[in-house]
């Protein structure tokens, strides 16, 4: 195999370089300490609690994608960028006068143990960037602190392309998987149920989301849900009108899917009758 013409790691890398942003770039000089308050103080920690967990996000895709040289490289790349986040909200945090302990940061890190599932891993990472992405555009547009404001512009484009990368894998392992349709409905599944309300998905953004839900307009969500809808659409090859209609979407698809196993089996049992 041509490692260099046949893996993906390599253009997504490119992309990479030339989008990635330096933690030097960002206008320091210009925080404003009288557009802080406690509500935005409160709001950062929750936000950079959320984003210590990559480490372990991390190590968790090392252990379940061992043996795939392409995806682990980008993920390394993308542990660089995201381990970025923390490190500016932290930042921004000290110049608040509000300095986050390292035992703080390391206790942050854990993390509730995630599926053995690859694609449903991949579509809980696929939502949990939009999700982030479109939080960070929200924030920054409504934040006055001028810092704050240059950290969520960077953070939010880290996440949507983070997002494109992670939607390329998950068609990837669907489309080269024993029975790609099986997958197209572990994706499906896994994308609706973290768009509950009432989810019982453990995954770190849902958990940040749901501790800022306060702060999260009802426009945010909408365009969440939305951009959710677009991308697990494309990632599965099956037209999804809208949100509302994934579980409709999901049920039928389940529906044919039993009904060709059903048929197989039967044709199965009727060639060994002969």
């Amino acid at each position: 195999m041509d490692s260099f013409n046949e893996l993906s790691y390599y253009s997504l890398f490119d992309i990479a370089e030339k989008a990635r942003w330096k933690m030097t770039d960002l206008p320091w000089a210009s925080f404003d300490k009288s557009k802080v308050t406690p509500e935005l103080v409160s709001l950062i920690k929750t936000i950079t609690i959320g984003e210590c967990t990559t480490f372990n996000a991390t190590r968790a895709f090392m252990d379940l994608f061992a043996e795939d040289l392409d995806f682990t490289q980008w993920i390394a790349v993308w542990l660089y960028e995201e381990t970025k986040h923390p490190q500016a909200l932290v930042r921004w945090l000290a110049c608040a006068g509000e300095p986050m302990s390292e035992q703080e940061q390391l206790d942050a890190r854990i993390i509730t143990p995630m599926t053995q599932s690859q694609v449903e891993m991949l579509t809980f990472n696929i939502v949990s960037e939009i999700v982030a992405s479109t939080l960070y555009q929200s924030f920054a547009k409504r934040v006055e602190e001028p810092l704050l404001k240059e950290i969520m512009i960077s953070l939010g484009k880290d996440e949507a392309r983070h997002s494109v990368g992670f939607e390329h894998y998950c068609k990837q392992y669907i489309e080269n998987a024993d029975d790609p349709e099986k997958e197209k409905l572990t994706c499906l599944r896994a994308a609706w149920v973290f768009m509950q309300d009432d989810s019982f998905v453990q995954h770190p953004v849902y958990i940040t989301l749901n501790r800022v839900k306060e702060q999260a307009s009802d426009d945010m969500v909408d365009r969440a849900r939305q951009h959710i809808t677009s991308r697990i659409s494309k990632a599965i090859g099956v037209p999804i009108a809208g949100p509302e209609e994934f579980n409709a979407v999901y049920q039928e698809m389940r529906k044919r899917y039993k009904q060709s196993r059903q048929s197989s089996a039967l044709n199965t049992d009727a060639v060994r009758s002969v």
